[in-house]
């Protein structure tokens, strides 16, 4: 007799497969009995083919088949189960007959003998008992399911009441639902048992205002009211005659003995009951001791009836995705004190209105009308009378009480309209007729007059000219204690008002004032804008308000007067009146000077020097003007801290093109408030390259800039058109240059025409721009016609006038001719940008490099640099590389490698470049980037990213032994699972490549999936063990015999790899399982007749079958697992793995 062979090749698993086990045994009526029991029945199929028993479960299994070894005796040879697990093979030693049976998770395969006669066997009788048990419990489950499906649901009411020492509230509940009470914090939690109707927002408009804080949560068949119970305080439940009741003591602070119970009548969901009484088993608090004799409460301020927007919403039920109803306000407030004596009237005539948290009060003085508005602390305000209507606005979010003002008024006001605002409140008050309004605060109250009687006098508010932030033409006023800005809509005149509150004194716009885009309105207090422009806006600092527009205000132009330059009237250094002391023929005045400077006494002698030096600066000799003054502060020191000194010194220095000089002497404290030295530090700043501060800087320094000679004075005025020109405000730099229009040209005419050109592309003309920059370009200045030919190539790109390919003609053109200076700069700037758009990288990068070499230091040129560096990044990780020939790109990239960027881009970029060496088989030169990014740039999961790649491409490069170690010297903890798992495959294919089998197949165990099996099939078979080899590649080819599609190229040859492996085992009842999965997948395809010749019989091998071996073994299996390793590697991260990248760190190198 055979001894029986039992092994069992597990597959992959699957965690969603059914479990069970398989045991034999003899029945004394001589047939043989397998059982399957299992957790959860799978589709099975059972058939006898050929003396070959199949019992195929429809998928994966985890089944366990140790008891079928003693139950079967000498009936089975071989019992072999499926790679994947999905189906049980056994060959039996004689003919058997066959019997199956189901009942419920359990299977039944009897063989019987041939000469079987008479009914086949049934099933065990507890296997009935327990079926019949089965079908009775789930026929109750449907009858109780059922029940409930068609029981009404009683809605949920509740009531409430609030006592001395205990708040409670009765839930009107069925015995039957099943009610649980818990506390969590300072919440109480009663979990009810069914999906009761509950309609909270009604309950809690109904409920005493202790008691609406009440929530709910629903959740599968239950629901869940939340009621606030702070922990210091007992929660008791109980259940009484078809009610739930639920008592919160109250803390001892929170106690009142004086407190009358007020109950709330119960609250359906679809249906209005009676109001029931308090139970009569509700528990009764003791009687207090009496308290001390106190004067009668004030009766209780209605509770305030808060914003939609503003209603609160509880984290923790806002994260669980809960909906919260939020409260409904009370009905009606419930005064504590509605016996205490009414307070006597007050002498004067006032009117009294409704309590609320700021009431307000109205009294007449004279015919003039008084209206109170009391607030608990200092509240910022605005108040304003717009037609017949006054608008007032609070920063206190306490509604305003204003019903019994229009009664008290005597017919002075028509209609009255509170309203809430963000963060405050407002109303808008209707008046028979305009009166004079005035606004002051008293105490904590804001007193509003409507009349000839003024309660105070407000400050003006004076907006004058500014520039915004971003340098556009603005209106601005040093103001302070602002409140909020708001915008409101008025109804009456449909359209939208910009209100900014302040606090007091009483401050505001004492007349109208009409702008193009804005109308400043008049306020007793307050600002108030009505905007013309859809973008203009109200914008709020610490000490000042500024109106501005996204293109700038338009606004005319006030210059202002030497007179508003100081209090004292200290004339300008370079003033008009230095001017015409300086006037006269040139030489004849420098004579006298000159005398005046060497024939003085030791104590005048530095007066005459600054004479002469601020005569040289005026006519335009900076130099002689700077030499003068250092002769000066030479042989007198002191006189260096002297503001005219400084002030002098500063704009020579200015004047020669020294930024950092002459800002280092500007700033002296002594020039820090000086108009006249701000101009002059807003032109060192502009030349620095910083626009920001030089116009801010401008701003301070506009006052003197009137009072300045012609000469000096277009200096400035040409800087603030430049300052216009940089932030887009086209407007203010055509103003300024209208100016110019009678003012010296201090560069010549041509550098003003290129000037004007430029305004005139801002205001959007560039037809009359182009012919401006024409006529220059053309003419003799030749700094003037550089610049020109610059401005019109770049006028005509922006445009579109001009095409790309004849600006970069037109700049190659100029960069060729004009040197040296920041128009060359801006033009190897612009045909660098336009050599990149064009994708002529190399061109463009070496003209950075031409840019760099002759211009170091320019800003400008720092600039190019960060913006090239960026678009070489770009390139190099962008898809524009890919369409390069990978050696140009190779190329390019080494010949400007000085443009990495340093980090974690830079990092990327030189990984980046390693695939690109790969793909033209610069293989070594790969693997050593890569190992240097793992040796010297990277730390954590990104580290271990690395050395993978560079593990690949070793084994690319056929050294295994080095990928190996680079694995080796790279293990960590706290890896991604993705990442661990692409590294487990490499070392294994790579300790399989060193000759380590063992060890490989060691490593590779843990490995599920189908590149796992695969991994484990290329090592058995490079090891020779065919049939462990065949069952890994069949485990690997998973279900692809019964997909529609049909097989690819790959899933072909690795069918074929299973039939040879198999075939050289000998195994014939695992070929012929192969022969029945794939006979049809394979039969349609071109390997078709290899595959008849590799599945025949074992003992029917030929030459052909030798051919067909040969033929498969020689393909590399590598080539196969690199294909897949890459496939897997391009497909997008895991957050897992890319969270763990980015809590690596690249370390300097």
């Amino acid at each position: 007799m055979l001894a029986l062979l039992l092994a069992i090749a597990g597959g992959p698993g699957d965690a969603r497969a059914a479990t069970g086990t398989a045991t034999a045994a003899r029945a004394p009526e001589g047939y043989v009995r397998l059982t399957f029991a299992f957790d959860q029945a799978p589709k099975t199929d059972v058939r006898l083919s050929n003396g070959v028993l199949v019992v195929n479960f429809g998928g994966p299994v985890q089944l366990e088949t140790a008891g079928l070894t003693k139950g079967l005796g000498d009936l089975v040879g071989v019992v072999r189960r499926d790679p994947d697990g999905s189906a049980l093979r056994m060959a039996l030693n004689r003919a058997m007959k066959l019997n199956v049976i189901e009942a419920g998770e359990t299977l039944y395969v009897d063989l019987l003998p041939p000469n079987w006669a008479g009914m086949p066997p049934g099933p065990p009788k507890e296997a009935l008992a327990a079926l019949g048990q089965e079908a009775r419990a789930a026929r109750a489950a449907r009858i109780e399911a059922e029940r409930r499906r068609v029981m009404k649901l009683t809605p949920l009411t509740v009531q409430g009441a609030t006592n001395p020492t205990f708040r409670r509230l009765v839930f009107k509940l069925d015995d039957s639902v099943p009610a649980d009470l818990r506390r969590i914090g300072d919440m109480a939690l009663l979990t009810i048992g069914a999906p009761l109707p509950f309609d909270l927002a009604a309950a809690k408009a109904r409920l005493p205002a202790a008691l609406t804080a009440i929530g709910v949560e629903r959740s599968d068949g239950a629901i869940t009211v939340t009621v606030p119970a702070p922990k210091a305080v007992a929660v008791r439940g109980f259940r009484e005659d078809g009610s739930y009741i639920l008592d919160i003591d109250r803390a001892e602070d929170d106690r009142d003995p004086s407190a009358a119970t007020v109950a709330a009548a119960p609250v359906a969901a679809s249906h209005d009951e009676p109001e029931p009484s308090t139970p009569a088993s509700a528990p009764h608090a003791e009687a207090p001791a009496p308290a001390p004799e106190r004067p009668a409460p004030v009766a209780a301020k209605p509770a305030a009836r808060p914003l939609p927007s503003a209603a609160p919403v509880h984290a923790e039920h806002a994260a669980a995705g809960t909906r919260i109803v939020e409260p409904a306000p009370a009905a009606a407030a419930v005064a504590l004190a509605a016996s205490a004596p009414a307070p006597a009237p007050s002498e004067s005539s006032s009117a009294p209105v409704k309590s609320a948290s700021a009431s307000a009060a109205l009294s007449f003085s004279g015919e003039s009308i008084r209206i109170a508005f009391p607030f608990g602390k200092a509240t910022a305000a605005a108040v304003a009378l717009r037609g017949r209507t006054l608008w007032a606005v609070f920063d206190d979010v306490g509604p305003i009480a204003v019903d019994g003002l229009v009664a008290a008024s005597r017919g002075a006001i028509e209609a009255v309209e509170p309203f809430a605002v963000e963060r405050g409140q407002a109303l808008r008050m209707r008046l028979r007729e305009p009166r004079f309004v005035t606004a002051a605060q008293d105490g904590g109250s804001w007193v509003v007059s409507l009349g000839d009687d003024m309660v105070g006098a407000a400050e003006p508010v004076r907006f004058a000219p500014d520039f915004s932030r971003a340098g556009r033409a603005a209106l601005a006023a040093k103001v302070d204690g602002v409140g909020t800005v708001r915008r409101l809509a008025d109804p009456e005149v449909g359209d939208e008002l910009i209100v900014a509150t302040l606090q007091a004194p009483a401050r505001g716009a004492l007349r109208p004032q009409a702008f193009v885009e804005l109308t400043l309105l008049p306020t007793a207090h307050g600002v108030v804008v009505a905007p013309l422009a859809d973008d203009v806006r109200l914008v709020a600092a610490l000490d000042d308000l500024r109106i501005e527009r996204d293109a700038g205000l338009a606004l005319s132009r006030v210059e202002p007067t030497v007179s508003a330059v100081a209090s004292d009237a200290t004339p300008l250094v370079l003033g008009e009146a230095a001017a015409e002391a300086t006037a006269g023929p040139y030489l004849k005045r420098e004579r006298a000077l000159l005398e005046a400077a060497s024939l003085s006494s030791p104590d005048a002698r530095t007066d005459a020097r600054v004479a002469l030096a601020r005569f040289y600066l005026l006519r335009g000799m900076a130099a002689d003007a700077k030499a003068v003054l250092d002769a000066a502060v030479g042989d007198d020191p002191l006189s260096e801290r002297e503001a005219e000194v400084a002030l002098l010194r500063g704009a020579a220095a200015a004047a020669l093109d020294r930024p950092k000089l002459a800002r280092a002497i500007l700033s002296v404290p002594a020039l820090a408030m000086n108009p006249e030295a701000a101009l002059w530090r807003a032109q060192v700043e502009w030349s620095d390259g910083r626009p920001e501060p030089a116009r801010a800087a401008f701003r301070q320094g506009r006052p003197a800039l009137g009072g300045l000679p012609p000469a000096v004075r277009a200096r400035f005025v040409e800087l603030e058109v430049e300052l216009a020109l940089d932030a887009g405000d086209a407007a203010t730099a055509a103003a300024a240059l209208d100016q110019l229009d009678v003012l010296p040209a201090l560069r010549g005419l041509a550098a003003r025409e290129v000037l004007r050109g430029r305004v005139l592309a801002a205001l959007d003309q560039p037809d009359r721009a182009f012919a401006a920059f024409a006529v220059v370009a053309r003419g003799p200045d030749p700094i003037a016609a550089a610049e020109a030919e610059l401005r019109q190539v770049e006028l005509g790109l922006q445009t579109g006038k001009t095409p790309a390919t004849e600006g970069v003609a037109a700049l190659e053109r100029l960069v060729t001719g004009w040197r040296g200076d920041w128009i060359e700069a801006e033009a190897l700037a612009k045909l660098s940008g336009l050599y990149a758009d064009a994708e002529r990288w190399r061109d463009a990068f070496s003209t950075l490099k031409t840019a760099v070499q002759a211009f170091p230091d320019a800003d400008e040129t720092r600039a190019l640099q960060d913006r090239m560096q960026e678009r070489f990044t770009d390139l190099f990780l962008g898809s524009a590389v890919d369409r390069m020939p990978k050696l140009d790109a190779l190329a390019l990239f080494y010949d400007f490698q000085e443009l990495s960027p340093t980090g974690r881009r830079g990092d990327e970029l030189a990984r980046r470049l390693a695939d690109k060496l790969v793909e033209v088989d610069l293989l070594d030169q790969a693997a050593d980037l890569l190992e240097y990014q793992v040796d010297h740039r990277l730390t954590g999961a990104a580290r271990a990213q690395v050395a993978s790649r560079a593990a690949l491409v070793q084994l690319m490069n056929g050294r295994p032994a080095d990928a190996v170690r680079l694995l080796q010297k790279t293990r960590q903890a706290d890896l991604p699972a993705s990442l661990v798992r692409s590294r487990l495959l490499l070392e294994a294919r790579a300790l399989a490549q060193t000759g380590r089998p063992e060890l490989a197949l060691e490593m590779a165990e843990g490995l599920e999936g189908r590149d796992g099996a695969r991994l484990k099939a290329d090592i058995l078979w490079s090891a020779n063990r065919w049939r462990e080899a065949g069952e890994a590649l069949e485990a690997s080819l998973g279900a692809a015999w019964r997909a529609a599609d049909p097989l690819d190229t790959a899933s072909r040859a690795d069918v074929m790899r299973v039939a040879i492996a198999l075939s050289l085992a000998d195994d014939a009842l695992g070929l012929d399982r192969i022969r029945q999965k794939f006979a049809p997948k394979m039969a349609d395809s071109r390997d078709a007749q290899a595959f008849e010749i590799v599945t025949a019989p074992i003992e029917a091998r030929g030459e052909a079958f030798r051919e067909i071996a040969r033929s498969i073994a020689a393909t590399s299996l590598l080539e196969g697992f690199l294909k897949e390793y890459r496939s897997r590697d391009r497909e997008p991260a895991k957050p897992g793995a890319d969270q763990a990248a980015d809590a690596s760190v690249s370390r300097p190198g």
